[in-house]
């Protein structure tokens, strides 16, 4: 029976110790995604920026 047991949370720890180290990879990986995605973000931003501004430009170029 006591055999039985400490096999039982042998074996339970080594999942539990399992499902933790998928968690942090999966976490890792999540947060590499969010920080490219935040820099395509910043890039668009940047472009859209730009995009804007010629066109104001252009816009002030025409004024009579």
């Amino acid at each position: 029976m006591l055999q039985e047991d400490l096999t039982y949370l042998e074996d339970r720890v080594q999942r539990l110790i399992a499902a933790y180290q998928q968690a942090r990879l999966e976490r890792k990986r999540a947060l590499q995604e969010r920080d490219r995605l935040m820099a395509l973000n910043a890039e668009l931003k940047r472009r859209i920026e730009g995009v804007v501004e010629r066109i104001r430009l252009l816009e002030t170029d025409q004024a009579p």
